[in-house]
C-alpha cells in the first residue's frame, strides 16, 4: 500500500463526503483514463472512413482505499456501513485536490459511483478494511491558475 497525495470530496458544496484524504494508504496510484465517444461513419468509394468525435468525454476513475479499525468486528461492520453509503450515491461534483497545490484544484461537475467492493483485508496484523469505488466523470475543470 502507498500513501495518497490526492484529496477526493464527493458533493463538495453539499454535503461533503471526503473519500480520499491526503495520506490515507490506497492499493495503487489513482489514473484517469478517458474515454470519448466516435462514430466511424463508412464512405461509399473512400479509401477511409470518415471519423466523428463527439465532444463527450467520460473519466473512469477508480480508487482503493484502505482503512484501519479498532478490531475486527468493527472492521467488518465498516465493511458493510460502507456498502451502504456507496448504494445511496447519487450524481453529484467530485472535487480533486492535490498535495503541494493551495492555489488550485479540479472539480469533476458530475460524477456518481458506478461500482464499488468492499472486504476486510486480512494480510496484515491490524483490523484493516478495503474500499474500492469506480466513479464515471464528466465536465472536468480547473479551479485556480
Amino acid at each position: 500500500m502507498i500513501s495518497s497525495c490526492y484529496k477526493l470530496t464527493y458533493d463538495p458544496a453539499g454535503t461533503p463526503v471526503v473519500l480520499l484524504n491526503y495520506g490515507d494508504k490506497i492499493e495503487a496510484e489513482l489514473e484517469f483514463p478517458l474515454e470519448k465517444s466516435v462514430e466511424v461513419v463508412q464512405l461509399v468509394d473512400s479509401a477511409a472512413p470518415f471519423v466523428r468525435v463527439s465532444k463527450n468525454a467520460v473519466v473512469n476513475v477508480s480508487l482503493g482505499r484502505a482503512l484501519d479499525a479498532a478490531s475486527d468486528k468493527e472492521a467488518r461492520a465498516a465493511v458493510l456501513a460502507a456498502l451502504i453509503l456507496a448504494q445511496t450515491a447519487t450524481k453529484k461534483p467530485l472535487k480533486i485536490e492535490v498535495l503541494g497545490y493551495s492555489d488550485r484544484y479540479w472539480t469533476f461537475a458530475n460524477a456518481t459511483v458506478k461500482s464499488s467492493k468492499v472486504r476486510r483485508y486480512l494480510n496484515t496484523p491490524q483490523a484493516r478494511w478495503v474500499q474500492t469505488f469506480d466513479f464515471i466523470c464528466t465536465g472536468l475543470i480547473q479551479t485556480g491558475p
